[in-house]
């Protein structure tokens, strides 16, 4: 298909989705916005070299991928507000947490930003000093209401925020690797993904504490190391350091970039609540502040593992499936993480 045509087409798909009731503002300015650079592309073919109109569709596809995950009735909701929160800690900018929906089992960030395209290579375009931060993610689509399974989407937070201020790649620079690897583009590239993926993970265990090294292990098992990540021992094994304040040279390493960026430290961000009273009766669990928030999905996960393995009221019955016990879980979590982002709402109108 032409890309003049898929531009209209697009063009058409971001008009209709900035009207859509289901956005926050921030999108649907996204979404005008964009609409808006299309038009301009459209209206000045003739300026812009094929390849440069072709990239531009290419991106458009990839936003839209993304923008048409965030609308509220078909996000991971709680998990994203649980981002925007994290994110809060680390960057004044009013970020838009995005997401797109996968049909296999796995948790990834997507780096590529459409409106950096924009401002840098359309010249001719005037973008109004809009230059907004996108954070782009994706989960499996039948976890978008289980979020005690979204905790992985917290290590793709961890790489936005390690590209965004070049953690990693400042890391190489202030304790670079030895000679042999510095001397081999591919041992380098293993070496800067690793400590991205080390990054990611201690960034996790700040709000999630180790919960996300036993959801590693339930998905893939204890791997070596490949060219992309650690080895799954080791991975748990810095953040095992972390949290209980063992000396470790991969931490050291970051507290120091992070110093050095003028970024926050790695600190624990959460407090565990004991959810298992109000989870064995069927209720509800009363969050009372961010760190309990935050601290609050390890405690679920813990819960559903252990009521997995070692069933007790209300999971006694014979025809209490497995899948009742997890369902149950997670509609107790979202409800629980939707009721404290209620109140923290209604606290920040009403000031009381």
């Amino acid at each position: 298909m032409r890309s003049t045509v898929n531009l209209h087409i697009l063009r058409q798909e971001f008009a209709s989705l900035a009207e859509s009731a289901y956005f926050d503002k921030g999108f649907k300015e996204f979404c005008s916005r964009t609409h808006n650079a299309i038009e301009h592309i459209l209206a000045n073919l003739a300026v812009y070299p094929d390849e440069v109109v072709k990239s531009f569709e290419f991106r458009l596809w990839n936003a839209r991928k993304f923008v048409m995950g965030s609308r509220s009735s078909d996000s991971p909701y709680e998990i994203q507000y649980a981002l925007r929160v994290a994110l809060k800690q680390w960057t004044s900018v009013d970020a838009l947490i995005s997401s797109a929906e996968i049909e296999d089992i796995g948790f990834f960030f997507d780096s590529s930003d459409l409106w950096g395209f924009i401002k840098s290579t359309l010249r001719h375009y005037d973008s109004q000093g809009y230059d907004p931060t996108v954070v782009q993610i994706m989960a499996p689509s039948v976890y978008k209401h289980r979020p005690v399974f979204c905790i992985p989407l917290f290590h793709e937070l961890g790489h936005f925020i390690d590209i965004k201020s070049r953690i990693s790649e400042v890391s190489l620079i202030v304790s670079p690797p030895d000679q042999a690897t510095q001397a081999d583009p591919q041992k380098m590239q293993q070496a800067h993904r690793h400590r991205m993926e080390h990054f990611a993970d201690l960034f996790a265990a700040c709000y999630c504490e180790n919960s996300l090294g036993e959801i590693l292990i339930r998905l893939g098992g204890m791997q070596p190391a490949s060219p992309t990540h650690p080895a799954t021992v080791d991975r748990i094994e810095v953040v095992e350091d972390f949290l209980v304040g063992r000396p470790n040279p991969t931490v050291d390493l970051f507290q120091h970039v992070l110093s050095l960026r003028g970024l926050p430290a790695l600190q624990v961000q959460f407090v565990l609540p004991n959810v298992g009273p109000c989870f064995d009766d069927v209720r509800t669990y009363p969050i009372s502040s961010d760190r309990e928030f935050f601290g609050f999905f390890p405690a679920a996960w813990r819960y559903l593992e252990h009521q997995l393995d070692h069933r007790a009221a209300p999971w006694l019955r014979p025809e209490t499936s497995l899948l009742n016990i997890e369902s149950t879980v997670n509609d107790l979590s979202e409800k629980s993480l939707r009721n404290y982002e209620i109140k923290v709402r209604w606290k920040d109108v009403t000031g009381s």
